[in-house]
């Protein structure tokens, strides 16, 4: 931006603090001690409840100048509408509504004085170089500053005037800053209300905390579980065929032989068990080689022909980590559920308006029916993802086709 059209925004928004602190001064002070003189009556309640409006309605155009001149404010959360007289009283309980009254009431005498400074800068700065051209219509017994000062005569007073005003003109731009800083400051201090924002934000990282903690839970009883009525039961098979092979070795070599080759079956079986359970768990080419190739790799393990189309994308590490168990749970309750004939992998950036995302989307034309209820294998995906801030959605009606979409943050560039 320029310096002139910033010294000239930055004019206008003081002049216009200026009128707006003014209309705004006089009407809450009007409602205020017309109301507290009828507090005795229901209708004083609602005359100090207007000049807390009032004072909101100020507070809300202060951003809006204030944001004209650069300088963007949090916006203030609102507070929960309710009906009737609660509605209309609420002003008078809310703590933010007193401290854009007491907003108004600082800033009206701050105001008068960034107005009257701005004026003499900008004004007087004009006039002060332009002194020489519009001084010859001044009456010619006229006295300035310089006679009184003992050095009369025009070229003195003009010279004088124009130097004046030239400084004047090439400081406004850091004076007029300055103001509106002020302005800012004070808008910063009784208009910003951080608490509810705060609040919010630590209730949702409180959540997603809870749901990660959750996700990792159910994780660890699922790998229990799986563990157990798989690689577990035919290790111990495998023990069992091979002592009972060793039993028959010298009294039935053929039954030793036929009981070794299932205990070979069994340890193969137990080998692609363990393997399939590994696909929930991060493998080393995800932390070497990144998503993309972790995904490949999921997707050529799997039965069913799967597409596979990864953008460059960004992610944190326990987001990464997060898209890849997605895709990992998705795929598998392809394999075991959904009786489809293909399958598809895409990652891709988005836009959420909240900020750069990251979608994870997983689909195939099988018989549809998927959920996120427990019991279901894509259960315990939505905490997972909440515990990066990330979200679920899943759409699988009867007959087909299902979609799972993750959207999850995307890291900020370096």
């Amino acid at each position: 931006m320029g310096l002139l059209p910033d010294a000239g925004r930055r004019f206008a928004v003081l002049v216009g603090i200026f009128a707006l602190q003014l209309a705004a001064f006089v009407v809450c002070v009007v409602l205020l001690s017309l109301g507290a003189g009828t507090a005795v009556l229901v209708v004083g309640f609602l005359v100090l409840a207007a000049g807390l409006l009032a004072a909101g309605w100020a507070a809300r155009m202060q951003r809006l100048l204030l944001a004209h001149a650069g300088v963007d404010l949090p916006p203030t959360l609102p507070s929960a509408p309710a009906p009737g007289w609660r509605g209309r009283l609420r002003p008078l309980t809310r703590p933010q509504s007193w401290r854009d009254l007491l907003h108004v009431l600082v800033a009206f005498p701050v105001s008068i004085v960034t107005f009257a400074l701005a004026v003499t800068w900008v004004v007087g700065g004009l006039g002060g170089a332009t002194f020489w051209l519009w001084s010859r219509a001044l009456p010619g017994d006229s006295q300035g500053l310089m006679a009184l000062l003992g050095h009369p005569g025009r070229f003195a007073e003009v010279a004088f005037n124009t130097v004046t005003g030239v400084v004047l003109l090439l400081t406004a731009p850091v004076v007029l800053r300055g103001l509106v800083g002020l302005h800012a400051a004070i808008a910063t201090a009784l208009l910003v209300d951080e608490t509810p924002e705060l609040r919010e934000r630590v209730t949702a990282l409180t959540e997603s905390r809870t749901a990660a903690g959750q996700a990792e839970a159910h994780t660890l009883r699922r790998l229990e579980r799986d563990l157990h009525d798989g690689p577990q039961q035919r290790l111990v098979r495998l023990g069992m065929d091979i002592a009972a092979a060793g039993r028959r070795l010298e009294t039935d070599p053929g039954g030793a032989r036929t009981l070794l080759d299932e205990a070979l079956q069994q340890s193969q079986d137990a080998l692609a068990e363990i393997r399939n359970l590994s696909r929930g768990i991060a493998p080393p080419i995800l932390d070497e080689q990144g998503l993309a190739a972790a995904v490949t790799a999921l997707a050529a393990r799997g039965s069913v022909p799967t597409t596979v189309d990864v953008d460059p994308v960004r992610l944190s590490g326990p987001a990464r980590h997060a898209a890849y168990f997605v895709v990992a749970e998705a795929l598998t309750n392809v394999e075991k559920h959904s009786g489809a004939t293909r399958a598809a992998v895409e990652v891709r950036p988005v836009d959420q308006g909240w900020g750069p995302a990251v979608a994870v989307i997983v689909s195939d034309d099988g018989l549809g029916g998927a959920s996120t209820a427990r019991g279901h294998g894509l259960a315990g995906l939505a905490d997972r993802l909440t515990g990066v801030d990330g979200t679920l959605a899943i759409t699988s009606p009867a007959g087909g086709p299902t979609q799972l979409t993750a959207v999850l943050p995307q890291q900020a560039q370096d």
